[in-house]
């Protein structure tokens, strides 16, 4: 796992982030932030959870996942798939039943660098996450 200086923000190792989402221009947008914030940030975008979940036994495993994927505001996804995200570090974007995942941090559209950022630091930070939820 990585360890996040609340500080300065600076990583004992690159960090890998899977971006989950069927919206290209939401997906960049997600990599270019990661890209600003983390310069040794390693991004890889994917339509579906089980596609990153293949992936991720490949040298490309991400701790960070940006799932931007919930149809109509649910996140439809396998038992295993859920056991994956579960666990690594999860931002969800316009999920709208927030109640089953409070080790998350949750996004909605607009949303700014600034918010992901704050989020992702929520989920790194050593004493564990605090729930955070942006409209």
């Amino acid at each position: 796992m990585l360890r996040l200086e609340t500080g300065d923000c600076a990583l004992d190792k690159t960090l890998f982030v899977g971006i989950i989402g069927g919206d290209p221009l939401v997906s960049q947008d997600i990599a270019d932030t990661f890209a600003y914030w983390q310069a040794g940030s390693v991004c890889r975008i994917f339509e579906t959870v089980g596609d990153a979940r293949d992936v991720s036994r490949g040298d490309f495993d991400p701790a960070l996942l940006f799932v931007a994927a919930a149809r109509g505001g649910a996140l439809d996804v396998s038992g295993q798939e859920l056991a994956w995200l579960d666990e690594r570090a999860v931002i969800t974007l316009d999920l709208r039943d927030r109640s089953q995942f409070p080790h998350w941090q949750h996004l909605s559209r607009p949303f700014t660098q600034a918010q992901v950022i704050d989020a992702v630091r929520r989920l790194m930070e050593a004493n564990g996450p605090q729930r955070a939820e942006v409209e």
